[in-house]
Order: C-alpha cells, then sequence, then structure tokens
C-alpha cells in the first residue's frame, strides 16, 4: 500500500509539472503518457484539484487561474493555441471592414490581431505593445497605441494616463480578454486589478462588447470582474463548449460563436 501511494504522489508531482509547462492537459493524453486508466488519471486530478494546484475542465485540467494570472506573456501564448487562432480568425470575420476597432491586452487578442490584414481599412486601438507590433508588421495604415504604466505580465500600458485616454475615445466593437467568464455571476472578470480599470473603461467607450476566450475560461476564477453579461453582446469560444454552458449563455441573451 505504502509503495502505490509513493507511486501515486510521484505521477501527481510529475502531472503538475507537465500541466506547469503546457498550461493545459486532456485526461486521456495522461492517461496514455502514464500508463494507467483514466479513472487513476481523474483521481489524480481532483487530488491536484483539492490542493489547488490546477483547476478541472470537462475532459482535463489546466493550471490554477490564480497562478496562471502570474505567468509571463510568453508562456500564456502556447496554452489553447490552437482554440486561439481559430478564435482570432472568427472574431476579425465579424468585422465588415470599416470598423474603429479595440484591442484588448491578452494572447487571444494577439490572435485577433494575427488578422487584421484581411480587414485592413479599420482603425484599430490597443494598450497591448505585442498587439500593435503584429499591426505594424501587417502594415495596417491605421492603429493608435495608448501609453501609460507598462505592466510585463500582458505586455500592456495601464494607469490613468491609459484611462483617460480611453475615456476620450469611441470604438464600433472591443475584442475582449478575460481570466474567466463567471456564468454563475454572469460576468467577465481579470486576475490584474490595475489592468481592470482600463477594461471597464474600454467597455464603457464601445458600442459593441465580444469577448474572445477558449472555453477553460469558464471553469476558472478571476480576481477582479469587470463587465456583466448585459453590457456583453457575443462571446467567441472554441467548439468544445459544452451544452450546459452554451444553454446558459443563450439564457443570458449572450450570442455565442463557436470557431
Amino acid at each position: 500500500m505504502s509503495d502505490a501511494f509513493d507511486l501515486a504522489g510521484v505521477r501527481r508531482r510529475k502531472i503538475a509539472k507537465l500541466v506547469e509547462e503546457r498550461g493545459s492537459v486532456g485526461v486521456k493524453d495522461l492517461s496514455e503518457q502514464f500508463g494507467v486508466s483514466d479513472v487513476t488519471i481523474r483521481r489524480d486530478l481532483k487530488e491536484l484539484g483539492q490542493l489547488g494546484v490546477v483547476t478541472r475542465t470537462h475532459g482535463g485540467v489546466m493550471i490554477n487561474s490564480a497562478i496562471m494570472g502570474d505567468l509571463p506573456n510568453e508562456e500564456r501564448k502556447i496554452v489553447a493555441h490552437a482554440e486561439k487562432t481559430r478564435i482570432g480568425k472568427a472574431a476579425i470575420d465579424m468585422l465588415s471592414g470599416t470598423e474603429v476597432v479595440y484591442l484588448d491586452a491578452g494572447t487571444t487578442a494577439l490572435s485577433v490581431a494575427e488578422n487584421a490584414y484581411l480587414k485592413p481599412d479599420c482603425h484599430y486601438v490597443t494598450t497591448c505593445l505585442g498587439v500593435a507590433n503584429l499591426l505594424m508588421e501587417q502594415d495596417i495604415k491605421h492603429f493608435f497605441l495608448i501609453g501609460g504604466a507598462y505592466r510585463d505580465t500582458n505586455d500592456s500600458f495601464s494607469g490613468t494616463l491609459a484611462v483617460a485616454a480611453l475615456r476620450s475615445l469611441s470604438f464600433d466593437v472591443s475584442f475582449l480578454c478575460c481570466s474567466a467568464i463567471d456564468i454563475g455571476r454572469r460576468s467577465i472578470a481579470v486576475n490584474d486589478d490595475v489592468y481592470s480599470l482600463v477594461q471597464t473603461e474600454a467597455i464603457a467607450s464601445s458600442r459593441r462588447n465580444i469577448v474572445v476566450a477558449h472555453t477553460d475560461k469558464m471553469s476558472t476564477n478571476g480576481f477582479v470582474h469587470t463587465a456583466s453579461f448585459d453590457q456583453l453582446d457575443c462571446i467567441i469560444t472554441d467548439s468544445s463548449l459544452n451544452e450546459e454552458n452554451r444553454a446558459q449563455l443563450k439564457y443570458a441573451n449572450i450570442e455565442v460563436v463557436l470557431a
């Protein structure tokens, strides 16, 4: 019994390290990698979840949202990369091509920005340095980078200067990133209390607010709530959205686009 317990402990430490490296991982992948049953892996994930190391998702597990908020921006880019790529393309496809568009700070916003060349006549505004660099690389003629106090966690500018600049602008549409979509509280949230002020101002300045986020964000928690569902028009997410969450979002009168 003691040997079995020790082996389980070693396996769980390896799983925790794997999740930290990848950001998220599925039950099937873990089962095959460690040569144990799905039931055993789910037991391991339950234990790690109770310890607060990971957050369980439908069909897998992801790094705890509190830890995720502290990950460097470069590391967060690899989490759900394929899903973010599809979401970014779907977001750009929603534009007619002449809008004033706010692109939030976040790795999914980077995926949106990568497709800006498809709608080159839009005017793009962002506080994110990485987004601005992508727009410049695509030779987008009309884009504006709002400055302020630089925060390396999400590679963006915030503070009173950024908030004041946003307050003077008006957007046709804002593509918003978040740390969590809290269906129970019918709101979205971010982990950075300083940047939350920037996002709140962008939402207030936009005629249409669209959240771009992969489905794992619906099973995590965020620190600061920035918008209620009443302030949102649409959520673009990946096709693994489960039927229960889809029904809850429909009941909240939010358009859902699956990518």
